[in-house]
């Protein structure tokens, strides 16, 4: 008998098989190896194979591998090379011990203990039977025969009786090496050579006769044991020892019958040495259960005195094989298997084929520190001893992280995280919506590293919100950021939290209210009229006060001025059908009190209040983690986007800094989870395709990337094309992210079903690689250990240390609260907090900010009463006041004079001053128009009659310059045309503010006369006594002058009709008419517009038509008025499609007389296409389709 082995000194491997079969040229050089590993000059190591069950129904068989020593390490390494590559290897303890899983000296149960028996026991011992004494010299049947002629291996028959064992069973192979017996063989060659080889053949050679050796060597017997000798390699063979027992302590289960088990090594026979299965019970079979247990290898004893004796057995359990014929005692593979074999040793699904490790090279550049990915793992399963990491340099690629619940996709982005915060030098932001403690986990994971949070900020959104200014370009406009770049990235910011609210399709229902929102939002922050910062509640007051009004906010834009005067043209059922739209659409941020605490939250300008600028911390090594699990999912996208949007801007801002490139900024990293919340998002497409300019690194994690498709198939192509890290575990059937991971050895069908059988804690990865470096292929990891401080890991915190770091947390809390947060408790307490305005009421409390101070001069002091005189106040000039000037002139309030910005000339408060200041270094040609402010406001008023207004100076300005522009004053060249300028224009001129002329139209001092296609007003009755102004016949209307009562929007389009007059009557010189004149006395009544022919007569007509309460009689007197000069042409300008018709149904259905139009039209037909030839009515057209497309501009 061998020697007793050590458990405690064995190294343990179990092999999971699959239905790779093994090589038989790897299997034969590897056995030949084996004996060079095994052989030592004493104490040789005894390797051991096994299979073991605990008879348990569901259980399955462990097939290990086992050595003592030191060989370990080697035996491993052989192992691997042994395999094939889809083979799982991993380190294990004894199987052994499910033969008896229960402590020596443990304390068994009562009922158990009064059920216990003695063990019972059954074994096979498997020996070797020479036909002779020598014949174990003999070759056996080969591994690679059972390959040739497929035919299941002996182990089959093994692996099918353990798979029905209903007790604990094992089957025991040990493997020591044998000494060379070279010599025996070359003996045992010349003894049958001379016919010698047994007792009686040489007692006849001694005593009776002669050997003929020719005629010996003819006996086919005897060549065929020379062959078998020569077969069988005599310098490296194995001394093998095999066992199997089954054991049980149970009296109600029964021992199994193994006659099976006992022919199963009976295909392995050679033709004169066989392997037999002796079964042995009672004690004999104890005595073999023990060697099992102990491991003892029998020695051979081929050579001993007893094995020489005549009529003795010549079988002995050390069977002797060399390396061709051990491997069909020890190597299985699944495919050789029946079915229910294939159960019990449960071998690895072709699914789960591990993915062979990229080379050395490929995966050295991912050893330095970064984001831990994991430990790379070979295809056996074996994980690297150092992990794979993401070098920062490879971050702005972007990781994309997919894994199911509970696949450990947040403990191992903790540990991701807090690694790369150490290799990052900027800052790192968590935003976690899942409340399932990951920013704990990462707290704890940061203090027990660095034993503190100093640089750790942390919002719990259910109590404290990050003070965060979303209606706010101020920090952009500082950072050198074009105000039209700033304002498009809040107003698309904006309509993205909408839609992330309501989602695309329902947002969208409603075509035309996203339009207005943006035409809004853009008002709001209009450069003149509107202000840098304002709160979502000054947005709603906009919005309902433009629903009130119909009067669009006004603007600088020309192009948003007609876009706002185009929505309010509306009828009123279509124009409160969008307004209503727009209102539920922005009346869903409030509806959440939280959110409508973090949108009308806007920092204050000194400083004061709490603030959380992003921008101050992405150059540090902070750690913000925004925590809004405890909040409605749609809150949570909204919290989510502000953030995106805060992060963007914040980006954007350090970028302008440098804009040439020329600075290498820190890398910042975002770490998003359930990414897959913002499928509807444009702006987490934005960031993944333009982020990486920034220097930005996002990881994405969600359960799986298919989420995004349907909702956002542009954000799921991102993901696919522009994430160049992909760790994803057992995630959906994906046929398109399959191909992420396509190889030609591994195409993307195959791809699938691996990504469907990773385990917990296994990722398949793909890699980017640097510029000019090739990527390494796909391959799976395995999850990085629980950081330090991590309750359920090695390291968690002790008691103190659990006391020490709740107080640190407290106190991060409060420095989070205090610094840069809104506490929500605090909103919450408020006994009355300020109404949201809607539509029903369109003041609120709360109104746009565009305070007068802001464009008044600063001699009109806020502390002085609000209409008190200021009689060194210049109040007729503009240049004081104006908020439009070109950029190459100043004022200059001590001279009072305009000034060159570049040579400090001064030129008079003129137009022809400022015309002369801007060409003094530069040209006309470089100013927009409408930088072109008036300059002369003739206000009369004394300061005495001032002080005694109820109106401020602004309002009295604005009054006498929309007066001015009604009578046409201005120079239409460079200060103002009515024709074709907006009174907002004025508005700007002369400083006065929206709120204020909102004033003047409610007092009746000013009429707004139409918003398209601009804004007009007219000055009042009431207004005009409010300046002063005397409206007398003959200067301010009557015949060539204008009406009595006449508005601007008439003025224009009596203007504009006169020039289309000019144009088709008096230029052409088929007409008779030679001189187009506007306001025409003719037999006691006026005409808006007439043609006169050299006589003086009139030969066209035209009337501009502005419906209103009295049109069924002032239409028709329009008309016979028109009628009565016989024109050759009676024209009619209207100010749009729906007056055109409103005109037409006067003149179908006037209230006195006979029709003077039997024809109708559609209300969709527009005017120019009425055929109507009356002698009052030959042409219609429509003020804007009259001046912008039919009369042609000089």
């Amino acid at each position: 008998m061998g020697t007793i082995q050590s458990t405690a000194t064995r190294s343990f491997v179990r092999l999971r098989p699959t239905t790779d079969s093994f090589d038989p040229t790897t299997v034969a050089a590897q056995f030949t190896r084996l004996f060079d590993l095994l052989s030592a000059p004493t104490d040789p190591p005894t390797l051991e194979w096994l299979l073991v069950t605990d008879g348990s129904p569901a259980s399955t068989i462990d097939y290990t591998l086992s050595i003592d020593g030191d060989l370990g390490g080697a035996i491993d390494s052989w192992c691997r090379e042994l395999v094939p590559d889809s083979f799982e290897i991993t380190t294990t303890t004894d199987p052994l011990d499910r033969l008896s899983p229960a402590e020596p000296d443990a304390t068994p149960e009562a009922e158990a203990l009064e059920r216990y028996r003695p063990p019972r026991y059954r074994a096979v011992e498997f020996v070797g039977c020479p036909d002779r004494r020598d014949d174990w010299q003999t070759t056996l049947t080969p591994y690679d025969a059972f390959h040739e002629t497929d035919t299941r291996p002996p182990l089959a028959t093994v692996v099918s009786t353990l798979a029905n064992a209903t007790v604990p069973m094992a089957v025991q192979v040990l493997v020591t090496p044998h000494a060379d017996w070279r010599h025996h063989a070359r003996d045992r060659r010349r003894r049958l050579t001379n016919g010698r080889d047994t007792l009686s053949q040489r007692l006849v050679d001694d005593w009776i006769t002669s050997t003929n050796t020719d005629a010996n060597t003819a006996d086919p017997t005897v060549n065929s044991r020379l062959d078998a000798l020569d077969d069988k390699d005599a310098r490296r063979s194995f001394t093998v020892t095999a066992r199997a027992v089954a054991t049980t302590t149970d009296p109600d289960e029964s021992l199994p019958e193994l006659t099976t088990l006992q022919t199963a090594f009976a295909p392995l026979s050679g033709d004169h040495y066989r392997i037999e299965g002796r079964e042995r019970t009672g004690d004999d079979a104890q005595a073999l259960f023990e060697a099992l247990r102990n491991r003892v290898a029998v020695d051979p004893e081929h050579t001993s005195l007893r094995t020489k004796l005549p009529w003795t057995d010549h079988a002995s359990p050390a069977l002797v094989m060399d390396s061709r014929e051990l491997p069909a005692l020890c190597l299985l593979d699944a495919s050789a298997l029946p079915a229910d074999a294939q159960r019990a040793l449960a071998p690895t699904p072709t699914d789960e084929h591990g993915l062979t490790r990229p080379a050395r090279d490929r995966l050295e550049r991912y050893r330095d520190p970064g984001m831990t990915l994991g430990y790379a793992q070979s295809a056996d399963g074996e994980a690297d001893a150092a992990p794979i990491s993401l070098p920062p340099s490879l971050q702005p690629l972007h990781v994309g992280w997919f894994g199911r619940t509970g696949s450990g996709k947040s403990t191992s982005l903790v540990t991701a995280m807090l690694d790369n915060h150490d290799a990052t030098a900027g800052a790192d932001i968590l935003i976690d919506p899942k409340g399932d403690g990951m920013a704990a986990d990462y707290l704890r994971a940061h203090y027990a590293r660095h034993g503190s949070l100093e640089n750790v900020y942390y919002f719990d959104c259910t109590e404290t919100l990050p003070a965060l200014s979303f209606f706010d370009i101020r920090d952009q406009l500082d950072a050198g950021i074009d105000r039209t770049t700033a304002v498009e990235d809040v107003v698309d910011h904006y309509v993205d939290i909408l839609i992330g609210i309501m989602g695309r399709d329902r947002f969208e229902q409603a075509v035309r209210s996203p339009d207005i929102i943006r035409y809004v939002l853009k008002a709001m922050f209009d450069p003149v009229h509107g202000t840098d910062a304002f709160t979502h509640r000054e947005f709603q007051t906009a919005v309902a006060r433009l629903h009130e009004t119909r009067d669009p906010p006004p603007v600088v834009d020309a192009d948003l001025q007609a876009m706002l005067a185009g929505v309010a043209a509306n009828s009123k059922r279509s124009f409160d059908e969008l307004m209503q739209g727009v209102a539920n659409r922005i009346e869903k941020v409030p509806l959440d009190a939280r959110l409508a605490q973090l949108f009308n939250h806007v920092h204050a300008e000194d400083g004061t209040g709490p603030r959380f600028d992003l921008r101050s911390h992405l150059d540090d090594n902070d750690v913000i983690i925004i925590d809004t699990g405890g909040l409605r999912p749609a809150s949570r996208r909204v919290i989510t986007l502000v953030l995106l949007s805060s992060l963007w801007t914040a980006l954007r801002r350090r970028t302008q800094h440098h804009p040439d490139g020329d600075h290498d900024h820190p890398l910042v990293n975002l770490y998003l989870e359930e990414a897959s919340q913002l499928s509807t998002s444009s702006l987490l497409s934005k960031l993944l395709s333009q982020s990486r300019s920034f220097g930005l690194s996002m990881t994405l994690a969600m359960q799986f990337p298919a989420q995004l498709r349907e909702a956002n198939p542009e954000a799921y192509r991102e993901v696919l094309n522009n994430v160049s890290t992909i760790v994803t575990g057992n995630v959906a059937v994906d046929p398109e992210f399959s191909h992420r991971f396509a190889t030609t050895d591994h195409p993307a069908n195959e791809v699938q079903a691996r990504l469907r059988a990773l385990r917990r804690g296994q990722w398949l990865t793909t890699l980017p690689a640097g510029f000019g470096h090739a990527e390494p292929t796909p391959f799976v990891l395995q999850s990085a250990p629980l950081p330090a401080g991590h309750p359920e890991g090695a390291s968690p915190f002790s008691d103190a240390r659990e006391t020490a770091f709740a107080a640190t947390c407290d106190l991060l809390e409060a420095r989070s609260r205090d610094a840069h947060g809104l506490a929500v408790d605090a909103q919450r307490r408020r006994s009355q907090q300020a109404p949201t305005p809607t539509s029903d009421d369109p003041t609120g409390t709360a109104t746009a900010r565009t305070p007068e101070s802001t464009t008044q001069p600063p001699e009109e002091s806020a502390d002085a009463p609000w209409n008190a005189p200021i009689p060194e106040a210049r109040v007729n000039s503009t240049l004081p006041y104006t908020s439009r000037l070109p950029s190459t002139v100043v004022y200059d309030p001590e001279a009072h004079a305009a000034k060159c910005d570049e040579c400090s000339t001064r030129y008079d408060p003129s137009l022809t001053g400022l015309k002369n200041a801007i060409g003094c270094c530069h040209s006309l040609d470089e100013v927009d128009r409408d930088d072109i402010p008036i300059s002369n406001v003739p206000l009369t008023l004394t300061p005495e009659e001032r002080r005694k207004s109820v109106f401020t100076d602004a309002q009295l300005r604005f009054l006498q310059a929309v007066y001015s522009a009604h009578q046409r004053r201005f120079d239409t060249e460079f200060e103002y045309d009515i024709l074709y300028d907006s009174m907002v224009r004025l508005q700007e001129y002369t400083g006065i503010d929206h709120a204020s002329v909102r004033e003047l139209v409610d007092g009746g001092t000013l009429a707004l006369d139409c918003t398209y296609p601009h804004k007009l007003y007219t000055v009042t009755p009431k207004g005009r006594r409010a300046i002063g102004v005397r409206h007398r016949e003959g200067v301010a209307y009557g015949h060539r002058r204008g009406d009595l009562s006449e508005s601007s929007l008439h003025v224009v389009m009596v203007e504009v009709g006169r020039r289309y007059l000019e144009q088709a009557f008096v230029e052409d010189d088929d007409s008779a008419a030679v001189e187009a004149v506007s306001y025409f006395d003719h037999e006691g009544s006026r005409l808006d517009a007439v043609c006169l022919d050299a006589d003086g007569e009139i030969v066209v007509t035209l009337e501009a038509e502005r419906v209103n309460n009295d049109l069924l009689t002032a239409v028709p007197e329009d008309f016979d008025k028109m009628a009565a000069c016989d024109p050759e042409a009676a024209i009619w300008v209207v100010k749009n499609r729906a007056d055109a018709h409103e005109v037409l149904r006067g003149l179908n259905e006037p209230k006195e007389g006979p029709p003077r139009v039997e024809k109708t039209y559609s209300t969709n037909s527009p005017p120019k296409t009425f055929q109507i030839d009356q002698p009052g009515f030959s042409e219609m057209h429509t003020l804007q389709q009259l001046r912008d497309s039919t009369l042609e501009q000089s």
